[in-house]
């Protein structure tokens, strides 16, 4: 092979390494990776849209990004508040963004902004414009499901619920999510079921019957001497 020809397949090389490594440097400074309670991992893209998405802390009625599982824990038929909030980071105005809230396992849907698709949990809405340094904020209500349908075998389970905003003109895709755990009673063959006051509820006791012994008995005790005074009878007759 000729050495021209030698020198551009080596400067060729070369440049395809450069770009490789230029566009790695790229992903991974847009990129922001964080682990997810119970397993894996989720990625934040980061670019001129950023997307926030909070859960109310029942006890100090505020929201916050995530409530752990040494944190104050919703019920069974609770209502859970979230909020979304998205903002234009970027120096231009964005046209259209569209907004995807995935609701997580054992949450149900009550109000929010859009609309929602129950078969794949997601509820769906857009944005028409944000201005630089800009941010909309939207109330999102669930339900947690009735203790019935919530695992057996655990007393508490935590969830992820996931706000996905993409700008529909240049495709930039940020992503949040929101973590918060759910606890129910677990009774156990030793524990005595309780009121909502607090009170033991007892099994009804057993009853036995015994036969009645009070007046309705004294008719049956005035035909013993009818029953003794014809016997007599019967026998003198006899005699006779």
């Amino acid at each position: 092979m000729p050495l021209f020809n030698m020198k551009n397949v080596l400067l060729s090389i070369f440049a395809i390494g450069v770009f490789y490594l230029f566009a790695s440097s790229v992903v991974s400074a847009d990129t922001s990776c964080q682990p997810i309670y119970g397993g894996g991992v989720t990625c934040e893209q980061v670019g001129n849209i950023s997307v926030n998405k909070t859960v109310l802390n029942p006890k100090t009625n505020t929201f916050v990004d995530n409530l752990d599982v040494n944190d104050i824990k919703y019920s069974p038929d609770q209502t859970v508040s979230f909020k979304v909030n998205v903002t234009n980071t970027g120096s231009a105005r964005l046209n259209k963004i569209n907004v995807r809230d995935v609701f997580p396992q054992f949450v149900n849907f009550v109000s929010g902004a859009g609309s929602f698709e129950a078969s794949m949990k997601i509820l769906s809405f857009s944005i028409d414009g944000l201005n630089p340094n800009e941010t909309k904020t939207f109330d999102i209500q669930g339900k947690v499901v009735p203790g019935d349908q919530l695992p057996n075998d655990k007393g508490i389970v935590c969830v992820v619920n996931q706000a996905i905003a993409t700008v529909e003109a240049t495709n930039q895709i940020s992503q949040d999510n929101s973590q918060f755990c759910i606890q129910k009673q677990v009774v156990t063959p030793t524990q005595v079921p309780t009121t909502k006051g607090g009170l033991k509820v007892f099994p009804q006791p057993t009853v036995t019957t015994t036969p009645p012994t009070g007046p309705e008995m004294l008719p049956l005790f005035g035909l013993i001497p009818a029953g003794a005074l014809g016997y007599l009878l019967r026998r003198r007759s006899k005699l006779s």
